[in-house]
This record gives C-alpha cells, structure tokens and sequence, in this order.
C-alpha cells in the first residue's frame, strides 16, 4: 500500500511540476492533487528536492532506453524518426528537467554523475545517424562536421524548452515546444540531405506528430 501512495506521489508531482513549473508547486498543491494529507506526503518525502531524486531515477532510465537506439541501415531514416519519437516522449515526460533548472538549482548527485556519459552517448547515437545517412548518399557531409553537426542538434533539442520559458513564450504541455524543437533541428541539415531524403524525414516527422495528438485527443474523448 505504501509503495503505491509513494508511485503516486512521485508521478503527481512530475505531472505537476511539468504543467505549472517546479517553483510554482507547493506541498499542499502536491498533497491536494494525489488526494492524500500533507502528512502523508512527508512521510514518504521530506522535501521536493527528495521528490527530484526520485523522479531522476525514472528519468534515467527512459533515458537509457533512448540511448539503446541505433541506425537501421535499411531503414535509416525511420530508426532516427524512431530516435526522435523516444527522445520527444523523453522530453515531454520530463520536461521540467529539461526547463525548471533555474528553479531547483544543482541537478542530483545520480544526475550530474550520469550526464557525462548521457551527453558523450547522445552525441555518439547522432554522429551514427547522420554518418549512416551519409553512407546511403542522403546527407552531403564531410566526416568532420559530423560531431559539430550533433552536438548543434543535442543543444537546440536540450535547450529549446528553457530557451523558451526564460524568453516568456510557451513551454508546457499542448504548446508545440517540444514538436518545435524537433523541427528546428532540422533546420541544420536539410539543406544538406538529397531532396527524396528531406521530403521523406520531414514526411515521416510530420506524421509522428500527427499520430501523437491523435492518440491524445482519443485519450481525453475517452475520459470524457
């Protein structure tokens, strides 16, 4: 029973925290919302930077998950359409990570221990991609702009959200930032793909998006 109130609590609070803001989010807004006391609450957390810790945990590993994905060489560009659907989810599920820093301050200690090696793995999955499309005659690209290129695409996807919280826009859930931030990334590249392979990645993006808000519409007319 406990172990439940503690899931709970954890995926209350990371829904929160993503909708309103880290700093936004009080106990009693956490408590009220998980339909629990605020004594309850600190049974199982102290404080929100334990609630932090615990929803890293989870962030890491759907992270991992996104890490473990690798070109299909005979499909190159449906396996990074199927890299940007994980890394999307992964955005979307944690977007407050992603934004809220100013909020929160210092990552967790499991956190900053695994960035390194989340940065040096994000950078090597892309330079697989674009060095597979290159392979395949779709990406005109010398081998050596290959890792400027994918360290360019990790800092438009990793900062988008935090860009636009601290410029004022739209940054929460239903705002498009994360679908943007996709799309903007292409913005470094196209130009440089063969015109059938840009049709078809952004074809292919532009339907992953579209199957993304037609699932959720389904989700929120089936709970109406």
């Amino acid at each position: 029973m406990a172990t439940g109130t503690r899931e709970k609590i954890v995926e209350t609070a990371r829904q929160l925290f993503n909708r309103l803001h880290y700093g936004n989010v009080t106990t009693a807004m956490l408590a009220e919302a998980a339909g629990i006391s605020e004594g309850n609450l600190w049974y199982h957390f102290k404080t929100k930077r334990d609630l932090l810790e615990a929803i890293t945990d989870d962030f890491l590993e759907q992270n991992a998950a996104r890490l473990s994905i690798w070109p299909d060489h005979q499909d190159v560009l449906g396996s990074y359409v199927t890299y940007l659907a994980s890394l999307a989810h992964e955005l979307r599920q944690f977007r407050f990570l992603y934004r809220d820093q100013a909020d929160y301050g210092e990552h967790t200690d499991a956190l900053n221990k695994a960035l390194p090696d989340i940065y040096a793995g994000s950078r090597e999955g892309f330079c697989a991609f674009f060095r597979a499309m290159q392979d395949k005659g779709m990406l005109d690209i010398d081998d050596a702009e290959i890792g400027d290129l994918a360290v360019n695409a990790i800092l438009v996807l990793r900062y988008t959200l935090e860009y636009l919280r601290e410029c004022g826009q739209a940054d929460t859930e239903g705002s498009g930032a994360v679908a943007g931030g996709i799309r903007q990334h292409l913005t470094l590249f196209s130009h440089r793909l063969s015109p059938a392979a840009r049709l078809e990645l952004e074809r292919q993006i532009a339907a992953l998006e579209n199957g993304r808000l037609k699932n959720r519409d389904a989700s929120v007319m089936n709970a109406q």
